[in-house]
């Protein structure tokens, strides 16, 4: 027997219809078993696909499963996004409210143009400062080009690489055993700035091959937590990214002296239809990104 489940096809951090981030989001997905979840993942073949169920918490609307091809995110940025966009239009949501992750609670908040996330969770950073040269190897740059090495985690463990030029980001060269080894089933996030904007690229592994993401909303907010925790607030930075890979992702990131991250875009709805599921078998694996 197959069952229905609606989905819709969005793109986040858009600022052209057919830029910013594809996502699949699942608007009613109680009653899909973890393999499901995993198996319509790996069939849409997008970076992210997101299932909304209902809640454990009572003060958030809705409970959200993020899963890439590969294994199940406690929490990602555009996904959260996208789930938002969604359910605001489905639910007549106000502007703001709680939707509940693997990671926790994430605040939303609709405004005029674009939709942010908000997060004052632990920030959790790890400074790297010993083997360099492993680093350098990594990236295929040398050791002036880098400013800065620390796992950070406001929600999603990741590798954040502060550069020292644009060109380094541009002309990077990453190994993929290295990558492997160093960064396993999380992200690798490189990033330089100027006059308030942030030039980034994410890097992931998928089926042992290193993929580029376009757009990577939980990476902005560790580079928010990064920055609170080197003194670098308030700020208010626009992010690039995607531009080496022909899919322009347009991110805001601020910290306000609260010590709040919050991270935004603009949604553009590109489709949507309905995916017949049969019974799934096979066990999706953790990781995060």
């Amino acid at each position: 027997m197959l069952t229905p489940y609606a989905y819709h096809l969005v793109n986040v951090f858009a600022e052209t219809y057919f830029g910013g981030n594809p996502l699949a989001v699942f608007p009613q997905a109680d009653g899909l078993t973890d393999q499901q979840m995993q198996l319509i993942a790996r069939q849409f073949n997008l970076s992210e696909t997101v299932f909304v169920h209902q809640t454990t918490e009572s003060s958030a609307v809705r409970k959200l499963r993020i899963f890439t091809p590969d294994y199940e995110l406690p929490f990602a940025g555009h996904p959260t996004i996208c789930a938002a966009f969604v359910l605001h239009q489905q639910l007549n949501l106000p502007e703001t409210y709680l939707l509940q992750t693997q990671a926790g609670l994430v605040k939303l908040f609709h405004e005029a143009k674009q939709i942010c996330f908000g997060l004052q969770n632990h920030i959790e950073v790890e400074v790297i400062d010993d083997n360099l040269p492993q680093y350098t190897q990594l990236l295929g740059l040398s050791e002036s080009d880098i400013a800065q090495i620390a796992w950070v985690n406001t929600g999603s463990r990741q590798l954040l690489i502060q550069l020292t030029s644009l060109n380094a980001l541009k002309t990077c060269q990453i190994h993929p055993a290295l990558f492997q080894q160093i960064v396993k089933q999380s992200a690798l996030y490189l990033w330089f700035v100027e006059q308030n904007q942030a030039n980034v690229r994410l890097f992931f592994g998928s089926n042992g091959a290193v993929v580029e993401d376009p757009g990577t909303g939980s990476a902005a907010a560790n580079l928010g937590g990064l920055c609170l925790k080197n003194g670098l607030t308030p700020l208010n930075w626009r992010i690039y990214q995607g531009d080496e890979i022909q899919r322009p992702n347009r991110l805001t990131l601020q910290v306000d002296e609260s010590e709040t991250i919050y991270v935004g875009g603009k949604v553009i709805a590109v489709g949507c239809g309905e995916l017949f599921v049969p019974s799934g078998e096979g066990e999706p694996s953790q990781g995060s990104r």
